[in-house]
């Protein structure tokens, strides 16, 4: 067994940043408790420096014991972790357990020129089973090198790979908001009627709201705007530099403007494809590639993503080239029964209605906008309902606020569900369920019973 090695210096900064995050809650709440308290004055900034001041001296302290105590090893066999100063831990992976080797620069790490490592095995751990915060460019060749079977042709990368051009981030960023635009106008909504009816502010916030429907408007208008930009800024930020590559049997995907992120994903913990159109994608032939991997169900939705934008009609075309093992058509044909139409209107209209009387006893007969609405979401929902099952891959279509298409070959599947209530049972219709994973279920509902239970004996 070779010696113990350390990280690089600048792991000192990172795990010190680390604890800093941990202290900055509680930091918070006493400088507010001293500056808020009561008037301001020099003593209190004191002690409101005092207490920074301590808590990053601790966090300091921290990292430098964090560093001294962290080391690995490798040898033939293994890579081996050691870590902790009153509480230890070691870890040991196997080489030829190792899955991927991801590497990621943050700006700590860009600023010394090093990189934090995660070993990834199939265990699937959120992050890695090894995270090594600081190593050098040739420390971490060093592990991939250790790795049976491991190559890495930069070359090679540079010019296979399918790289997001600088047109095609600004297309992304700028139809990628959905929750990020719905959810602020609504925060600010709630804010504002709460405001309304609290007893000691009300007068005043009814003071400060706009008078005339044109300035009601556009204040929405810019709400509406802000929260959009701030949503394309996040998907500039997270799909910069976005490049995949095909490398024997695995994808290398790179992403990220301000954490830079490299991802080695082995194809064979790749259980299904999701094609994804957006509300503001769909209009326009656009979707977004997303994959269920083995380990990452618990990442963030940017690490699950193949590609952030592809127009339809090149996503079996693409899937041929990068992953042509789960490639398909995208666009099933299979739909449920006519007679199952009306089941799909049946719960939008439902909470469309219960919206609409509550929003009569403010708008009026306006109110009567949102029940067209559901009834535009029932007929959206029911049109994107299909499915297929062609020599053992199943394509599953649905609708929630995204229109989703589920690709994957039928033996990826963890399990598989005929679901038939009384009402179904007298129509001679059942729902089909079949999971890829944690985060990706392929449902198709009120097909037709005959056609379901097939699917789900050949399945």
């Amino acid at each position: 067994m070779s010696e113990p090695r350390r990280l690089h210096g600048a792991a000192v900064l990172v795990y010190s940043a680390s604890a800093l995050r941990n202290f900055a809650f509680p930091l918070l709440v006493i400088v507010g408790a001293t500056l808020l308290g009561g008037e301001f004055d020099a003593r209190g900034l004191l002690r409101a420096l005092t207490y920074g001041g301590i808590g990053l001296a601790a966090a300091v302290v921290m990292g430098m014991i964090r560093w001294q105590t962290t080391t690995y090893t490798i040898d033939t066999e293994a890579i081996h972790h050691h870590t902790g100063f009153l509480s230890t831990k070691d870890t040991d992976v196997r080489l030829d357990r190792i899955q991927a080797i991801d590497v990621q620069q943050g700006p700590l790490q860009r600023l010394f020129g090093v990189f934090a490592v995660d070993v990834q095995t199939g265990a699937g751990a959120k992050g890695g089973e090894i995270s090594l915060p600081a190593l050098t460019p040739a420390a971490v060749e060093e592990l991939r090198a250790a790795r049976p079977g491991a190559v890495h042709d930069v070359a090679r990368e540079e010019s296979e790979g399918r790289r997001l051009t600088g047109r095609e981030l600004a297309v992304a960023a700028l139809t990628a908001g959905q929750l990020g635009i719905v959810l602020p106008v609504l925060a600010g909504g709630f804010q504002i009627v709460s405001e309304l009816f609290d007893p000691e502010s009300g007068e005043e916030a009814v003071r400060w709201l706009p008078q005339s429907a044109s300035t009601i408007a556009l204040v929405a208008l810019a709400l509406v705007v802000l929260a959009w930009l701030l949503s394309a800024a996040g998907a500039v930020i997270a799909f910069g530099g976005f490049t995949v590559v095909r490398d024997g049997d695995r994808l290398r995907i790179r992403r990220g403007l301000v954490q830079r992120s490299e991802a080695t994903v082995p194809v064979d913990r790749i259980r299904a494809v999701r094609v994804v159109e957006g509300v503001f994608r769909r209009p326009f032939g656009l979707a977004a590639l997303t994959v269920e991997v083995i380990g990452y169900a618990e990442e963030a939705s940017a690490a699950r993503t193949l590609f952030p934008l592809v127009r339809m009609r090149d996503v079996e075309a693409f899937l041929d080239e990068f992953l042509p093992e789960l490639a398909d058509d995208p666009v099933p044909s299979g739909r449920p029964p006519a007679r199952a139409a009306r089941r799909y209107f049946v719960w939008p209209l439902a909470i469309g209605a219960a919206f609409t009387a509550a929003a009569w006893f403010f708008v009026g007969p306006v109110a009567l906008v949102l029940l067209a609405l559901s009834a535009l979401y029932a007929r959206a929902h029911w049109r994107a309902a299909a499915w297929r099952l062609r020599d053992g891959r199943l394509a599953v279509r649905s609708l929630v606020v995204a229109r989703t298409t589920v690709l994957a070959p039928a033996r990826f599947r963890e399990s598989h569900t005929l679901l038939q209530n009384l009402f179904q049972r007298r129509a001679g219709l059942a729902d089909l369920s079949v999971a890829f994973g944690k985060s990706t279920t392929a449902r198709i509902r009120h097909l037709e019973a005959r056609d379901a239970q097939e699917a789900w004996a050949a399945l």
